[in-house]
């Protein structure tokens, strides 16, 4: 049995500490789970939900050291509102057949990265038949065009507007910049959008790679990236299967990436509520990966998954994401 020292400290701990933190918790998750989609700022506490939700667990443990059951009920209940995020997200269906093709996108820092050599040597050791590039440079163009890997790869003129890449070992039919309304005085960013030949029949790639959401009005220029992307893809899946890649500047948790995947009817490539980090700030990298998740592959629904993974860090301040896909054609 506790002895009376003890339950006196347990008993102040509860509601100086405990009981207040619970009801903090549970009235912060909630606010940004119905509010993200409404406020900026709201929305950007989303970038850091893993962290949010490791309160939440440390929360919950201190609650049933306790062994109070209003504090146990409201951890419980705040951690369970904190996952919801995750749990709306539509993914893509696992397979295990052989064949397919492998998508590869990464940010490569434009010209931040010296040492070009470590990407390179990545490329050759994993041979993606498609790679999506972001923030890439003419100096990256030049080394990447040069190296023979890759046949085919969107225009110059693509790249030095968006800085946005596409290589590929499948045809390129058409390259179309997505001509979206744009609102804002200094957006200019469009997607990305290839019609690649998949033995004859046509498959649509879409580059991403809208504003990241530092002030309010490359928030809202995202989010209407975002949509105008998902009503141009949701046309194309009535013809031909769909991938999307890039940096989205958008965390899986984000309302407005489950939005885009369920207006556009594409799952997301990345299974599973706790994701690694793909944007990570270089100051702690060799402590840890300390950011959070914004590369994302999603496909159409009658594309297969059979892997999803990272790739190493390569100078960057993003990892590469890699997926395997099994389509219907293959």
């Amino acid at each position: 049995m506790p002895t009376a020292p003890r339950k006196g400290a347990i008993a102040l701990a509860y509601r100086v500490f405990v009981l207040p933190g619970v009801i903090a918790y549970l009235f912060a998750v909630s606010t940004v789970v119905l509010a993200a989609d409404r406020f900026w700022l709201v929305d950007l506490v989303t970038f850091a939900w893993p962290y949010v939700v490791a309160v939440g667990v440390l929360l919950t443990v201190a609650a049933f050291l306790t062994r109070r059951i209003k504090a146990i009920t409201m951890a419980v209940i705040g951690i369970a509102v904190a996952l919801l995020p995750a749990a709306d997200v539509p993914t893509a269906r696992p397979s295990s057949a052989q064949g397919g093709i492998k998508v590869m996108t990464a940010n490569i820092f434009g010209d931040n990265i010296k040492d070009r050599t470590a990407f390179l040597a990545l490329l050759k050791q994993e041979r993606p038949d498609i790679v999506v590039l972001e923030e890439t440079s003419p100096a990256w163009e030049r080394l990447l065009s040069s190296s023979g890997l890759y046949p085919y790869e969107s225009s110059t003129e693509a790249m030095l507007r968006d800085a946005l890449k596409v290589y590929s070992t499948l045809p390129i039919r058409a390259e179309t910049e997505l001509k979206r309304a744009v609102t804002e005085p200094q957006a200019y960013k469009q997607p990305l959008r290839l019609e690649l030949d998949l033995a004859g029949k046509p498959l649509f790639l879409y580059a991403f790679h809208p504003e990241t959401p530092r002030r309010l009005w490359q928030w809202r220029d995202r989010n209407a990236y975002l949509s105008a992307a998902a009503d141009a893809v949701k046309g194309d899946l009535e013809r031909a299967p769909v991938i999307v890649a890039g940096d989205w500047n958008t965390p899986t948790w984000s309302p407005f990436f489950r939005t885009f995947l369920q207006q556009s009817g594409l799952a997301s490539t990345a299974v599973g509520w706790l994701q690694p980090v793909t944007r990570f700030t270089m100051k702690l990298e060799a402590l840890a990966y300390i950011g959070s998740t914004i590369d994302h592959i999603a496909v159409s629904p009658d594309i297969f998954l059979r892997d999803h993974r990272l790739g190493p860090a390569f100078g960057s301040n993003h990892r590469p994401v890699i997926v395997e896909l099994t389509l219907p054609q293959t």
